[in-house]
């Protein structure tokens, strides 16, 4: 009895000593199926360190990346059960949540980066962000650059003829309509599946960015980088609503401001390495073909302009057009 007495006051004593808990910390999740090489991942950990610093530890992220708490459709449906409380990956909200958008991630609908960056930042993405919290409890809390989707294949892919019969992994409805007009055999599949499903031949091909090529090292299992530039791409943060509402004014401005941070360093970091990275991937022996772009863009317009007027937000590709310059 006077050892476990004893305890008990050691216990208290340390207790003490610690001085009480704050009601204040805040420890939430952060899932993604990027892996860490991912460019998206790295800002992430950045982000991660800002926080904890920023906030003297009261701020603590679980960062879980590489799709180890499911794909994104199933992270998604974990975000909106707060679950887990922020998300990244590419505009998967409109392809899985909000489809009436998902012309904001179409095939050549964007003149280039800064055009498709002025959408996603303006009225149309805090359109979507509306909704999204509307319908599903989700916010969109920031948007970073990801690049042109490029295509990677295992022969040189100069002219849509040259993707017949060519299996390509594509990830949304359109995406596979448009590469079926090419000739291609498209089907979907996770991210965090891709590499080993290059390697075993069980596609032929794959388009993603740059970035997420060299992170995914997608190019290590495929022989050539087509530089189509078919749709200009961005990442998109997104937060449980409940979660971010529920932050303190001082923890919310903290979050803001570091995740904006992180997002700056997120698109200097796009901006500037790309070309190093296709650069290093020739060098380890990939084959970088400049396709003629005109002649997929051609073959794309009619079947994106049909697939707005029959499934995307009246109006739409016309909100998009108005931000060109």
């Amino acid at each position: 009895m006077r050892d476990l007495l004893a305890l008990m006051g050691a216990t208290a004593l340390a207790l003490s000593l610690a001085g009480p808990l704050r009601a204040e910390d805040v420890t939430f999740t952060f899932a993604s199926t990027n892996g860490l090489g991912d460019f998206s991942s790295q800002a992430v950990e950045r982000w991660k360190t800002a926080l904890a610093e920023r906030s003297n530890g009261e701020i603590e992220m679980v960062f879980v990346p590489g799709g180890a708490l499911g794909d994104d459709q199933q992270l998604l449906q974990q975000l909106a059960t707060n679950e887990v409380q922020v998300h990244v990956a590419g505009p998967v909200v409109v392809h899985n949540l909000l489809k009436e958008y998902q012309c904001m991630e179409a095939e050549f609908v964007y003149d280039d980066e800064d055009h498709g960056y002025r959408v996603w930042t303006g009225d149309l993405g805090q359109e979507l962000s509306d909704r999204l919290e509307q319908d599903y409890g989700i916010t969109i809390v920031g948007v970073g650059l990801r690049g042109a989707r490029q295509l990677t294949a295992n022969r040189p892919i100069r002219e849509p003829a040259d993707l017949q019969g060519v299996k390509v992994r594509v990830t949304n409805p359109l995406r596979s309509e448009i590469f079926a007009a090419y000739g291609a055999l498209p089907g979907p599949l996770p991210v965090s599946e891709l590499y080993g499903a290059l390697r075993q031949g069980v596609f032929d091909a794959e388009e993603n960015p740059i970035p997420t090529i060299w992170g995914n090292k997608f190019y290590e299992v495929q022989s050539t980088i087509n530089l189509t530039g078919h749709v200009i791409s961005y990442y998109v943060f997104s937060a449980n609503q409940a979660f971010y509402e529920g932050l303190s004014e001082e923890h919310r401005a903290i979050f803001d401001e570091t995740l904006a941070e992180a997002i700056g360093w997120l698109n200097d970091k796009v901006r500037e390495d790309t070309d190093t990275l296709l650069a290093q991937m020739r060098e380890a022996g990939v084959e970088v073909i400049e396709p003629d772009v005109a002649a997929f863009r051609e073959v794309a317009m009619p079947i994106v302009q049909a697939f707005a007027e029959a499934n995307c937000r009246p109006g739409i590709l016309d909100d998009i057009a108005a931000q060109s310059k």
